[in-house]
């Protein structure tokens, strides 16, 4: 992978709320933020994601404790980034959106402990069976790529578009890191929407119902399709 310069700013923006101008910035999750990033990812997005929904991680606390741990180990790839607020009065800045990042090889995944929980053993079954689809490494001839691995947007900043804006940043980060693609498994409705906004291409789709029989889960959702969204960078 490419040297680069760590941690940096890959953006900004402002947006309307509630008659308040708002600023934001896109940088990388530095050694500072990761352990805020991880408990942040095991706030809502874990009770709202679908995979994780289905799972029932978050009403299984050996479950979760397995998943904080897989959580430090993406983070500590350093390819993560972080969506912070800036306080109006100028107190501080918060976090408000995440989207975590690694690279992904075929036929490899990050080192962790396996899990032992029924939960943490039914999502790592969802994410097998999801990797047994070849489509970003043979669209897009690679053997490598940068996997987005859960985005989240704090529930009182939906809407403004900022997932949008952390995929679109995703894609300078990986061209700086030397990959050709970066993509990943889209469950949800609303994030595919930001991926398709974002200017990233739908190689795969397959109904709920569908996965849900090749990997012997029942899916209890209202979005349709697990879609597989890629770029190159």
């Amino acid at each position: 992978m490419s040297l680069r310069e760590f941690p940096r700013v890959w953006g900004s923006f402002e947006r309307t709320l509630e008659n308040r101008t708002l600023k934001f910035q896109i940088e990388d999750v530095s050694e500072a933020l990761w352990d805020t990033t991880v408990e942040f990812m095991l706030g809502n997005y874990i009770q709202e994601d679908v995979w994780w929904l289905t799972a029932g991680t978050a009403e299984d606390p050996v479950a979760v404790e397995e998943y904080r741990i897989l959580l430090s180990a993406i983070v500590q790839q350093n390819m993560s980034l972080a969506c912070l607020l800036t306080e109006a009065d100028g107190s501080g800045r918060s976090l408000v959106a995440v989207n975590m990042c690694m690279p992904q090889k075929k036929g490899f995944f990050i080192e962790h402990s396996p899990p032992k929980s029924k939960a943490g053993l039914l999502s790592l079954r969802m994410f097998a069976e999801a990797m047994k689809v070849t489509t970003i490494y043979d669209k897009f001839e690679v053997n490598e790529y940068m996997m987005g691995s859960g985005l989240s947007v704090a529930p009182e900043y939906r809407s403004l578009g900022i997932a949008v804006e952390l995929l679109k940043a995703r894609l300078n980060l990986a061209k700086t890191l030397g990959f050709k693609v970066t993509g990943g498994i889209f469950t949800s409705e609303s994030a595919q929407r930001s991926a398709e906004k974002a200017g990233y291409e739908c190689c795969y789709q397959t109904p709920y119902k569908e996965f849900g029989k090749q990997c012997d889960i029942h899916f209890d959702t209202k979005t349709e399709y697990l879609k597989i969204f890629a770029t190159k960078v």
